[in-house]
């Protein structure tokens, strides 16, 4: 799995337009699965997009970066218009049905195969979404952005680029997590690891793909070598090219490639035309992202998601504050610099820590900040011992 930069695409103003109408008909339809349903099989607007989103990242799914054929490539809502499994009563975020920002490109494979589970359960993401703080799932139409980035899910997300982070694979063309990221403690406090359910659901360990990413792996070092080596086998390509090729996010399976590139970083040249790439990935040739001390320092590394919700308890009870973008904390009608100057606005007392007054929770867990913090400067040290 790549990052997509969502930014990048181009929506149709008369896409749009349509899509207006759609919205208001939806909003029409309340919460009536069967008005809902028929809508939606009436008017599948969302596939009209197709072509924009195969120019955003070319023709491959998003998800097991598999190459297809335009028919075989789906419209996906990431976040299932219509029914959630892992909670038998939610309808699904019907409201998002026509949402630019909920569509990804996905194979059929990826979506509904018909593959079973050993547990003789049916695997497919078409209906997935499990979240590691369910109690925040958003359950009614007119949530707005906000409201939805409470959630934290438990599918890596393309247009994530920290959760594509969480991805590696080897030269067998096995998808594992990548070792300089281990678990947060918000996964271990559920006992889920995001990469292994995603693994699962998107059905990334399938034979066929093994296959593929392990010869675009042999690719890959093959042609790093010939590069270093500065042999031409004359076929009018520049060697550079030729490895940047393999690399692109559009590429099929440059997750692998790219894995096959910084396992050939001892390679003088790789290292040279490719340094911008390598680093991608702290961790690599000394290249280690450095202690977090703040928010911001969580939210960039990936660590902490801003729009998530924080719990304090004080004197006469709980209080609530949502963690913004800037690693600010909004509390009622203010935000606050830093945890603790939140937290002192809502107990009054000066001596309190705000790493230790604010939590997430999660299930029937609460993480506080400090360690999460605390887990992911231990993961930084122990990356920086191992060079």
């Amino acid at each position: 799995m790549r990052y997509i930069d969502a930014s990048h695409l181009i929506v149709p103003p008369t896409w749009a337009r349509h899509a207006t109408v759609l919205k208001k008909r939806l909003a029409a339809c309340g919460t009536d699965k069967i008005e809902l349903a028929a809508l939606f099989k009436k008017s599948p607007y969302w596939t009209k997009l197709r072509p924009q989103l195969i120019t955003l990242a070319g023709r491959r799914c998003w998800y097991c970066e598999g190459e297809v054929s335009n028919s075989r490539l789906a419209v996906d809502h990431f976040r299932p218009k219509g029914g959630v499994v892992e909670e038998k009563s939610h309808i699904g975020y019907y409201w998002l049905a026509y949402e630019v920002c909920n569509f990804r490109l996905i194979c059929e494979f990826c979506n509904s195969s018909t593959d079973d589970d050993p547990s003789g359960k049916r695997v497919t993401k078409i209906h997935h979404f499990p979240l590691l703080n369910p109690n925040a799932r958003i359950q009614l139409q007119g949530a707005g952005p906000e409201m939805i980035e409470k959630e934290l899910p438990i599918l890596l997300d393309p247009f994530n680029s920290s959760d594509c982070d969480l991805l590696d694979f080897d030269s067998a063309g096995t998808v594992r997590r990548n070792d300089h990221r281990p678990r947060s403690a918000i996964e271990r406090a559920v006992g889920i690891c995001r990469v292994t359910e995603s693994i699962r659901i998107y059905g990334l360990d399938r034979p066929g793909l093994i296959e593929r990413r392990t010869k675009v792996w042999s690719d890959t070092v093959l042609k790093a070598n010939l590069l270093e080596m500065g042999l031409d086998i004359g076929d009018g390509v520049d060697p550079v090219d030729r490895v940047r090729d393999l690399i692109t996010p559009k590429a099929p399976h440059s997750g692998a490639a790219l894995s096959a590139l910084r396992g050939s970083r001892h390679l003088r040249s790789v290292v040279d035309h490719f340094s911008s790439e390598l680093r991608l990935e702290p961790g690599f040739d000394s290249i280690t992202q450095p202690e977090a001390h703040t928010a911001l320092d969580l939210i960039n590394s990936g660590s902490l998601k801003s729009g998530v919700e924080l719990v304090g308890v004080t004197d006469i009870g709980e209080v609530m504050a949502v963690l913004l973008t800037d690693g600010r904390f909004e509390m009622g009608p203010r935000s606050y610099a830093t945890p603790t100057s939140a937290a002192r606005a809502a107990t009054g007392h000066a001596d309190v820590d705000g790493w230790d007054f604010w939590h997430i929770g999660v299930a029937d867990s609460l993480v506080s900040l400090s360690q999460i913090r605390r887990e992911f400067n231990e993961s930084r040290t122990q990356l920086s011992s191992q060079q």
